[in-house]
């Protein structure tokens, strides 16, 4: 169904919640719903530089779009991002352990508690299906919950794929963004056209920790990789874009779905050599009209597809 085409669209109806966390943090939580009740539940997380907007901004992301075909979207702001508070500074005292261990606890807790029978799909962008899966391999609960991942542009690793990532892209990643990040307190990952906000310094070094080394908690030595083979994932959807860059390659994202075990996988890169109706980035991928009617009804008929097996209606 195309934006703003077909049938008339229905009355959504949106709930803001706070969260509280560690350090004294608020987690802003959006539910957006019809007033009918819904079939299924999808968690949006965001990734770095970016927001729950990117699932909502300006009234044409994913979590419209499903929210208006029977869908109850729940999308919230990591803290520093959004409306969740604290704001982003150099004394930040949130870290990503604190999100695996402590935020996103209390998030799928929240969504627990409304479900009534109804199956949770989630939904990561980026850096935060890392954080997603790095929670699932750690907490039961989550891996109870969660009946499906869609995974938008996510790699961990740069290194294991053996992609040959360009000198100028990895210095600008690596060096130049690390290091005026050091000078201004915050990474200014909104100077370039993957993300639309600054990041958290420390939250950026565990990012290029991980993308370059191990996938091991920088606090308490938990090794999601090896935790997360031992487990069955359920399946999944990744999109790529086609890309050779460090922030988002191809040949990564291809890996990192190897990286987490056999599970039902299936992968969608989302580019004009390859059918699609423009090339797309982290962003337009999830924000572009376009994505209306070239990938979101993909995604659309993945979910149902997941919700008939499961012997639900659709």
């Amino acid at each position: 169904m195309a934006k703003g085409e077909g049938l008339m669209t229905p009355t959504i109806r949106e709930e803001r919640l706070k969260i509280p966390t560690v350090h004294g943090g608020q987690l802003f939580l959006r539910c957006i719903e019809q007033q009918e009740s819904s079939r299924a539940v999808v968690l949006m997380l965001h990734g770095l530089g970016s927001s729950g907007d990117v699932f909502i901004g300006e009234g044409h992301g994913l979590a419209n779009y499903l929210s208006e075909l029977g869908f109850t979207c729940y999308v919230p702001d990591l803290i520093g991002h959004g409306q969740s508070w604290p704001h982003i500074s150099r004394h930040l005292e949130h870290s990503v352990h604190d999100i695996v261990e402590e935020d996103l606890v209390r998030i799928f807790s929240q969504i627990e508690k409304t479900l009534n029978g109804r199956p949770l799909y989630v939904v990561g962008q980026g850096f935060g299906s890392v954080l997603l899966l790095s929670a699932f391999a750690k907490h039961p609960l989550i891996q109870k919950l969660t009946e499906g991942f869609v995974h938008f542009n996510a790699r961990r690793s740069t290194t294991i794929s053996g992609a040959s990532h360009r000198l100028l892209s990895k210095a600008l990643w690596r060096k130049l963004m690390n290091g005026v990040g050091a000078v201004r307190g915050d990474v200014p990952l909104h100077w370039t056209s993957q993300a639309n906000q600054p990041e958290a310094l420390s939250w950026y070094r565990t990012f290029l920790n991980w993308s370059e080394g191990d996938w091991v908690d920088e606090v308490d030595q938990f090794n999601y990789a090896a935790k997360i083979r031992a487990l069955t994932l359920p399946p999944s959807l990744y999109l790529a874009s086609r890309s050779q860059g460090y922030w988002s390659n191809t040949a990564d994202v291809r890996e990192f779905m190897r990286e987490l075990g056999t599970h039902n996988a299936r992968m969608l890169i989302l580019a004009k050599g390859d059918g699609n109706l423009r090339n797309y980035n982290s962003l337009s991928m999830l924000q572009h009209d376009d994505a209306w009617v070239d990938h979101f009804p993909v995604i659309l008929d993945w979910l149902n597809e997941r919700i008939r097996q499961q012997g639900q209606p659709v």
